[in-house]
């Protein structure tokens, strides 16, 4: 249900444990970007170890400013304790609660654009903003080239070029801490964080599962910006061991927990959101993805080795292969680029189809890797009914491309096919035409249960989480080993 009624006053509540540095920029960001005829900041110093530096710091931080307020534990409550002090017993204005990292720089208007998205609508429970390190809610979240030193600036300026193209809001499993907005009237229904996820890690997913339990949901403000520095208060093991322990508990209590992550990162993340990083001016470098054929000729080896060879040094490509084909695609293109399937974190300018696509593996894949595709000799006319009847499914997935395509030509040669996608990678990306792109093979794979995201967890995933959360250093070896999670 839709309400016009003006957004309620926040109180922005900053849990405090170490890194002054950080603290400081956090507090002279909220000094320039809170209204506080409207809001109000509560900071809550939970005696970490350099409890009285921090304290004499923050007290002359804000000694001018009456829209703050400062607290100081008896004792280390844990970052679960501190919250639950600063806002079931503390806050006292009866305002809804902002909870913001000491690590964060606000931008102007954040807590205006998240509170309006707030009141826009009865059933969000939780809001949170957008950010350079904020996992699912990080913009750009895949990156076209993930092993390049990644900045903030860059973050800032691919939010500037897509936040008008973006929904207002994004619905999603669970909003991410760091910035996270939430009602008074549903802590006073609900209570805040559970202290089994103390000192910290999980609490926030929780509490947005519990209440999505009855109806509220979790969504991301699109338009706001905080930048999120991300340093860890859990040194050592202790971080990974408390992570993985209570993703554990997470998934005990919500077994469809995982399968809801999945579902949005295919489905309901806007698709420019899924190619953002693309749509920002980039390094001047085409970064395409190269598509093979499930079956693979002695014919489209040499095109592929010709292709290779001819690439300019403007243009990076990614050869993608299945699983298993990787072996055979190693051998064939030693120097090459070469990845199994497409990874969730990697985005490129161009997708490339080398032949024709002829299963629902291949077109999710190209779906999910470049807002562009070229299509190279794909699936001719089939003028006979026997060779109709026998490719009816092929031709089939190539209607459903050919809706969506970019460029389609016929192999003339290599020097010919770099310009095609160096002239497909300079044209601009439609929004629409890219989300209804996104949504119709996303539909089309959970419609026929070609892609089917989990309803529960297995024991095997429970059985290595609680061996991840005792042997943190070997997992992580262990990950390291095979890219795979525990």
């Amino acid at each position: 249900m839709t309400t016009s009624t003006p957004r309620r006053p926040v109180t922005i509540i900053v849990p405090i444990y170490d890194d002054l540095p950080g603290l400081e920029r956090c507090i002279v960001a909220l000094r320039e970007t809170v209204d506080f005829d409207v809001d109000r900041v509560l900071l809550a110093n939970d005696v970490g170890p350099n409890a009285d530096t921090i304290e004499h710091r923050v007290l002359e931080l804000i000694a001018d400013h009456d829209g703050f307020e400062y607290v100081r534990n008896d004792r280390n409550l844990g970052f679960v304790g501190n919250c639950n002090r600063a806002v079931l017993e503390v806050d006292t204005t009866g305002n809804d609660v902002l909870l913001l990292n000491s690590d964060t720089l606000p931008s102007a208007g954040f807590v205006d654009e998240m509170a309006a998205v707030l009141a826009s609508d009865d059933t969000i429970g939780v809001v949170c903003a957008r950010s350079d390190n904020a996992t699912i809610a990080s913009i750009p979240f895949a990156k076209r080239n993930p092993s390049a030193r990644f900045t903030a600036e860059r973050a800032v300026t691919v939010h500037a070029t897509v936040r008008d193209l973006l929904p207002r809001l994004t619905a999603a499993p669970v909003a991410m801490g760091f910035c996270f907005l939430t009602r008074r009237s549903l802590i006073e229904r609900f209570g805040l964080f559970d202290d089994v996820f103390s000192p910290g890690y999980g609490e926030e997913n929780d509490y947005c599962l519990r209440i999505n339990a009855h109806g509220f949901q979790s969504v991301f403000a699109n338009r706001a910006m905080v930048i999120h520095t991300g340093s860890t208060s859990f040194s050592g093991d202790r971080g990974p061991s408390l992570r993985l322990a209570h993703e554990r508990i997470l998934l005990e209590r919500y077994p469809f927990y995982s399968g809801a992550l999945a579902l949005f990162q295919s489905r309901y993340r806007d698709a420019v959101d899924a190619f953002a990083d693309t749509f920002a001016p980039n390094d001047g470098v085409v970064r395409a993805s190269l598509h093979l054929p499930t079956v693979v000729d002695a014919a489209m080896v040499l095109r592929v080795q010709a292709f290779l060879a001819a690439i300019p040094e403007s243009m990076v490509l990614t050869v993608v292969v299945g699983r298993q084909q990787l072996r055979a695609a190693r051998a064939a293109f030693p120097d090459a680029r070469i990845v199994s399937g497409v990874r969730p974190r990697q985005v490129y300018d161009v997708a490339i189809a080398m032949g024709p696509v002829t299963s629902f593996a291949s077109l999710t894949a190209l779906n999910a890797s470049a807002p562009r595709w070229v299509l190279v000799d794909a699936i001719a006319p089939l003028a006979r009914w026997s060779m109709a009847v026998a490719h009816h499914r092929s031709t089939a997935l190539d209607r459903i491309i050919r809706r969506f395509e970019d460029r389609a030509v016929a192999w003339t040669g290599p020097e010919d096919l770099v310009s095609v996608v160096a002239a497909a990678a300079s044209e601009p990306i439609v929004a629409g035409r890219l989300r209804a792109r996104w949504t119709a093979v996303a539909d089309i794979a959970e419609a026929t249960g070609l892609m089917v995201h989990p309803a529960s967890v297995s024991v095997r995933r429970l059985a290595a989480l609680a061996f991840g959360a005792r042997n943190p250093r070997l997992t992580a070896r262990l990950r390291a080993i095979t890219g795979r999670g525990v």
